[in-house]
């Protein structure tokens, strides 16, 4: 008896489902509108028209196809796209407001270069991007060749140089929007490069957050872009000192403060 009550469950819950799945398609396919306009909203790192041409949204004769959840499960496929949501405006009109995924750096391995997201998401660079002035991570240390759709979580220099520039944005937007390159050197001595810095800072390793602090210190206190007529370079490599490398010109001599 038990047997056949499970049969029973089993049978039934089988024909919800067959039912459910045809309910989907038949007012999927039944959608009582039609789309003869679609709007973007959210975009910034390409245009509208980039994405609708990736999401093959261009074709009006697809138009009669096209469904509220179809028109969602194509946008998102988009590897800038992390969600989309999709809904009938009225008028035949659809509007989707979707949501890019964070950029935090390029990386740049040697061989190609990726965008890589805040978690760790590396992102290939599609043609007309419109935003990427990101600092650059050149020459990290890494055991693989790197493909898109790889996560760097796990690899150390990575996970220094977004410390690096976390602690440039936390420190104010004077340096961050300057730096330009934070060269890992498979493993070695730090550099950072900056837009418009005529001088290398070397940071070596370990403590990276406290010595970028110490530096932005520098340029906040002194007139920053005075430097650029005195300095040849900045060595943060020691403990609690900075050296400062002074033009030939100016002084034969380094001074440290």
């Amino acid at each position: 008896m038990k047997k056949r009550a499970n049969i029973f469950r089993y049978v039934i819950f089988g024909l919800f489902v067959i039912v459910l799945v045809y309910l989907t398609f038949t007012l999927e396919s039944d959608k009582g509108y039609h789309i003869d306009v679609i709007e973007l909203e959210g975009n910034l790192m390409l245009s509208s028209d980039q994405y609708f041409r990736f999401a093959k949204l261009k074709n009006k004769n697809d138009e009669d196809e096209l469904t509220l959840s179809l028109i969602k499960d194509r946008i998102e496929k988009h590897p800038y796209i992390n969600k989309a949501e999709v809904r009938y405006d009225g008028n035949n009109k659809v509007l989707v407001r979707i949501e890019e995924k964070s950029i935090e750096a390029i990386i740049y391995d040697g061989t190609e270069q990726f965008l890589i997201t805040e978690s760790f998401e590396l992102l290939p660079i599609v043609p007309f991007t419109k935003q990427i002035d990101y600092p650059v991570l050149t020459n990290p240390m890494l055991p693989r060749k790197i493909v898109a759709g790889n996560y760097l979580r796990n690899y150390d220099d990575v996970f220094t140089g977004f410390q690096i520039i976390e602690a440039l944005k936390l420190a104010g937007p004077g340096l961050y929007d300057q730096l330009s390159e934070i060269d890992l050197r498979n493993g070695g001595d730090i550099i950072l490069t900056f837009s418009d810095i005529n001088f290398p800072v070397v940071i070596g390793r370990q403590n990276e957050i406290e010595k970028v602090i110490y530096f932005n210190t520098l340029w906040k206190t002194t007139d920053g872009q005075n430097l650029n007529f005195v300095l040849d370079y900045v060595d943060l490599r020691y403990n609690g000192l900075m050296y400062l490398g002074f033009m030939q010109n100016e002084s034969e001599e380094e001074n440290s403060i």
